[in-house]
């Protein structure tokens, strides 16, 4: 789930996905003004690399949070977390723009092809919290279900992971494609929305109704 989350975090987003095309530029860019010494597919990793290591950061702040302050009170709060998740995924069923309290964005520089690169997998990674509010609480609730340090981190590297697999997959193939893509991303929003926010709320539903407060 923790990986589907952050599959659907970047290409689900109002906010996101607008800063892909500047995503392209800057490989074709980046790729072209080294002497070809990087390929775009190599930039893509890196930003890849960014973006995960964004998310293990976070993952370490929240693994730290839960065992430390929280570890007592993770029965009220699990069932809190997933009633949240239910309320965002029919917020998302609904078609309700988040995006109008997070604004926009735009890409960071520094000069240097392969640290601009990373930097740019780290703002990807940073962005995503505001910007997709259900994905983000869909990793948190998960998290929320355990306080061990591995699970937790392997929830949030998952959750990097799928996040940065579009972003490999639009640097391994051409930039006519991945405008061709994110075209069709753009025209069909609405319904990755409702599949997501229906499978989201199906999730929150199940540990609800049968691992918190079992009905059955």
């Amino acid at each position: 789930m923790a990986f589907l989350a952050g599959l659907y975090a970047p290409l689900g987003s109002p906010c996101v996905i607008p800063l892909f095309p500047g995503f392209l530029s800057f490989l074709t860019g980046s790729s072209s003004g080294s002497n070809r010494r990087h390929s775009m597919l190599t930039f893509g990793m890196v930003v890849a690399a960014g973006v995960i290591l964004s998310m293990l950061a976070f993952g370490i702040l929240f693994v730290t949070l839960v065992n430390v302050s929280l570890a007592k009170f993770l029965s009220i709060i699990s069932p809190f977390a997933f009633l949240v998740l239910a309320a965002f995924s029919i917020i998302l069923i609904l078609d309700i723009d988040l995006s109008r309290w997070t604004g926009g964005a735009s890409l960071p520089r520094s000069g240097r092809p392969v640290l601009d690169a990373f930097l740019l997998g780290l703002f990807f990674g940073v962005i995503i919290l505001p910007c997709n509010a259900v994905a983000v609480v869909a990793l948190l609730a998960i998290g929320t279900t355990t306080s061990g340090l591995l699970t937790n981190l392997g929830s949030f590297l998952s959750f990097g992971i799928g996040m940065s697999l579009p972003l490999l997959v639009f640097a391994g193939i051409s930039e006519a494609r991945s405008r061709e893509i994110l075209a069709w991303l753009a025209r069909h929003r609405k319904i990755i929305n409702i599949v997501a926010g229906v499978v989201m709320l199906a999730v929150s539903l199940y540990y609800l109704l049968f691992v918190f407060f079992p009905v059955f």
